[in-house]
């Protein structure tokens, strides 16, 4: 393990404080607070604090930018909690760092996405908890998580729990704190998982830190962390699930010995500790890969766009529009601006933009600025500027021949299919709304036909074929699915498409 260093702790939880200074560090813990930004030079500089390393956890109660991180001479680390909710915007946050952490293995190419040049898997850790004996425990299944209307599947979960465990002790609870979670965990023997995206997430942790048997998703990462069929059991949809579920409850003793495996298995490398350290190695080899100068600000900026484009900021949009000025004159600010203007109705000079960048020729060789400006074209009513975009795009992408659109669900068809060839189908946890943001990604293209078209069945079809491999959309694909099956009543595929997105939805 490398000597003990002095670090400096960003919205850090308190386990990992704690580890951190168990492991002989001196640390200096902060909270970035409410505000946009806080100046790391001049907190160290108040406090007197002079660390050998820098770590920023992503809050996911608040989040805040942190300034001045290219004049701190230590390495940077950044640990991505919720990259595959926030990795649109993580992207560009990560270029402020040296490194990069990431909870989700499967999201570290999205976080490499805008140049990051270093970024590492770490997932998240479990806790010393402690609980009853397994075989004395009183509750038979435990789920805690939020249910509401934003979250249908986790709603299906509970109904499916409450149908299949009649006979035996089911609690199904939202909104504990974290102490009482860990209760209700301690006297529970089999907790049934589900995440958003198909993620490794918090409770798989929770609940095995507490000696709990957890049935989960079969996620091909999750499987180094916890043996299945040892230290947990997984299952790709409901009928699994309820096979599973029925066999466990009706061999307890081997539920209990699951569990006693999966708590053994987070003490022995899944603690903070073991975090901790991890970090310290990380910053021993990191090498000086953060923005510097200008361009540090140039990204800063980029990261705020893209935090008001996402709504995870309360910067309003002149502020962000005077940082992406301030920052510089590319075509990813430029992108951004179209993207801030939108979003904010600024209607006039969004055209005033478009017409300029079209006139004078500006950030032709920009994907994403010629896409920002095509799908600006067609909110302001000017399909001309918007086919003029997506003309310069093929030009500058390899020269091959445009497609001429006819009309404006051709075009956005067009981009679509693009989008989805250069690997940007989908922006994960992105609360895309037609008539506010312009799309970003090829099934927000999508989105948008639909908007005026709810029944377009060829991009109904569309949308299906491209969302079918990503975990955590089944639900969607129900509804696109059903409106599909609808008009084609002989299609036995998309029967048999409608039933596996079902299952898979509980």
């Amino acid at each position: 393990m490398p000597d003990a260093k002095n670090v400096c702790l960003l919205d850090a939880p308190l386990s990992l404080i704690r580890s951190f200074e168990d492991l002989g560090c001196g640390v200096l813990s902060l909270r970035t607070g409410p505000g946009p930004f806080l100046s790391l030079p001049d907190v160290l500089a108040e406090r007197g604090f002079r660390p050998d390393m820098v770590l920023q956890v992503e809050s996911l109660a608040g989040r805040r930018l942190v300034a001045g991180l290219d004049r701190v001479e230590c390495p940077t680390l950044l640990w991505c909690v919720d990259p595959h909710l926030n990795a649109h915007w993580h992207a560009a946050w990560a270029r402020l760092f040296d490194l990069t952490c990431s909870t989700q293995r499967a999201w570290i190419p999205a976080l490499r996405g805008r140049g990051a040049g270093d970024v590492r898997w770490l997932p998240w850790f479990g806790h010393a908890a402690e609980g009853k004996d397994p075989d004395e425990r009183t509750t038979d299944v435990a789920f805690v998580g939020r249910i509401t209307g934003q979250r249908p599947a986790r709603r299906w979960l509970a109904e499916f729990l409450e149908a299949r465990t009649r006979g035996f002790a089911l609690a199904v609870r939202q909104d504990l704190d974290f102490r009482a979670m860990l209760d209700l965990y301690g006297d529970a023997r089999i907790v049934p998982n589900e995440s958003i995206c198909g993620e490794v997430n918090f409770r798989l942790f929770e609940a095995a830190s507490c000696g709990c048997l957890v049935l989960g998703q079969d996620i091909e990462e999750q499987a180094e962390l916890f043996e299945p069929g040892r230290e947990m059991d997984v299952c790709a949809h409901a009928v699994e699930l309820e096979r599973k579920l029925d066999f466990y409850l009706r061999n307890p003793r081997l539920a209990s010995a699951m569990g006693r495996a999966a708590r053994e298995r987070v003490r022995a490398g899944h603690l903070a500790v073991h975090r901790a350290a991890r970090l310290l190695e990380f910053a021993a080899d990191a090498k000086d890969r953060r923005a510097r100068g200008r361009d540090a600000e140039a990204w800063a900026a980029l990261t705020a766009a893209a935090m008001y484009e996402a709504a995870v900021t309360d910067l309003p949009a002149e502020e962000v529009l005077a940082l992406l000025e301030k920052a510089g004159t590319g075509g990813d600010a430029a992108e951004a601006v179209l993207r801030a203007q939108a979003l904010a109705g600024m209607g006039r000079a969004m055209e005033a933009n478009v017409t300029a960048w079209l006139a004078g020729r500006l950030f032709e060789d920009s994907a994403g600025l010629n896409l920002a400006g095509s799908m600006a074209g067609l909110r302001l009513g000017n399909f001309d500027a918007a086919k003029a975009f997506w003309y310069r795009h093929c030009k500058c992408s390899g020269g091959r021949e445009a497609v001429p659109p006819e009309d404006e669900t051709a075009l956005l068809t067009l981009w679509a299919k693009d989008l989805h060839r250069r690997g940007l189908t989908l922006r994960s946890g992105f609360p895309f709304d037609p008539a506010r943001h312009l799309p970003a990604a090829a099934s927000e293209c999508l989105l948008a036909i639909l908007a005026r078209e709810p029944e377009h069945l060829p991009t109904l079809r569309l949308l299906d074929t491209l969302l079918r491999p990503f975990p955590g959309v089944e639900q969607s694909r129900v509804g696109l699915l059903s409106v599909l099956t609808l008009h084609e009543r002989d299609d036995w595929r998309l029967a048999f498409e409608i039933g596996l997105a079902d299952l898979k939805s509980f």
